[in-house]
């Protein structure tokens, strides 16, 4: 019987070339598919940011369902010791707490006397996640603890921290100019106690957003981590002195259209324009969004939509302080409202189609 003999096969391993080539392939698999998994998560992230801002402003208007109007945007509350009117008072978001599954922390809430004070402070450190845009940076879970002289009676006052805010208008006037009223937003610091009591913005009610409520921009973003990056802007804002959740104040949870969505970008070009708003600076109260291109806006009809940086939109740049009238003048160099400045007003005339924006 023939023996069968079977010989090893011989195994050879890989050469420094193939290995390279190999390494190679795989390198250029991950750079194709990296930028899918990070556009796929932003995506995941827009949605949610979308789905945020539909419940805030689905809440603004339950507010105005239950009270006749939408909450005001800031207010005077009185003092705890003295009982003297102060000029700051809690915001929207704290207003509408009851509509969005807060209504512990409004009932918590001590209306008598104003927020930012001792014994209202737990109030304000309190964490509210549908207000925190998940491509906003850190700002999920961000809070300051607070230090004294934060609060009116110098108490320490914590504080958390929103992604978004609300419309004023395109131009703007303090909580004391007579031009108060000419305001042409839905939320704005409202009072009449000033001396001569010529300072006045009623809280807004849907009837008089007569440019239609599709038309009119109710929220919007205001990426609370752009801070970090523009820090070394006007005022020497820090990290935890803006976009408070409680406060309505300027800056705070209030924005407006002077200047166009994400248009300040470095610390040269916010420099490079004197600041031609009366409170805060002019970045701070522009819209700004860490989503690419763009910012997401809630209109008063509850839809969400994304309006792209490159908006239409007059030129900040040509905007001076000057005239009479107002204790805070501006001259807009003979400029047209752009689509943007259009969609900030409630009440202004102008016909938008979709097209534009």
């Amino acid at each position: 019987m023939q023996k069968v003999v079977r010989r090893r096969s011989e195994w050879r391993g890989f050469t420094l070339i193939e290995l390279l080539v190999v390494i190679a392939i795989i390198a250029v698999l991950i750079a194709l598919l990296l930028p899918a998994v990070q556009s796929a998560r932003e995506a995941a992230r827009r949605a949610q940011c979308t789905n945020n801002m539909k419940q805030i402003a689905l809440a603004a208007h339950n507010y105005e369902s239950s009270n006749g109007s939408f909450p005001m945007g800031d207010s005077y509350g009185r003092d705890y010791v003295s009982f003297g009117l102060q000029r700051q008072n809690f915001g929207h978001f704290v207003a509408c707490g009851p509509y969005y599954d807060q209504g512990s922390v409004f009932n918590a809430l001590n209306t008598s006397i104003m927020l930012y004070e001792a014994p209202n402070s737990t109030i304000c450190g309190v964490g509210i996640s549908i207000l925190w845009c998940p491509s906003d940076g850190d700002i999920v879970g961000l809070r300051y603890p607070g230090m004294p002289g934060d609060g009116w009676d110098c108490s320490p006052i914590p504080s958390t921290f929103s992604s978004y805010a609300a419309n004023m208008g395109a131009l703007i006037y303090q909580y004391n100019d007579p031009c108060l009223g000419q305001m042409t937003g839905i939320f704005a610091h409202n009072g009449n106690v000033i001396v001569g009591g010529n300072a006045n913005f009623p809280p807004v009610k849907i009837a008089y957003i007569t440019d239609g409520t599709s038309n009119t921009l109710m929220y919007g973003e205001h990426a609370h981590s752009e801070i970090s990056n523009l820090s070394n802007l006007q005022d020497n804002l820090d990290y935890f002195g803006l976009n408070w959740w409680s406060s309505g104040d300027y800056g705070d949870t209030t924005f407006c259209s002077i200047f166009p969505p994400n248009f300040f970008t470095s610390d040269d070009q916010g420099l490079a324009i004197p600041k031609i708003v009366p409170r805060q600076s002019n970045w701070s109260v522009t819209a700004t969004s860490r989503h690419p291109a763009g910012c997401n806006f809630a209109f008063c009809d509850g839809s969400v939509r994304f309006i792209k940086s490159s908006i239409n939109s007059w030129n900040p740049r040509l905007i001076t302080l000057g005239g009479a009238g107002c204790s805070w003048n501006y001259n807009v160099g003979g400029q047209m409202q752009g689509v943007y400045q259009n969609l900030s007003t409630r009440n202004g005339g102008e016909v938008v189609s979709a097209d534009q924006y």
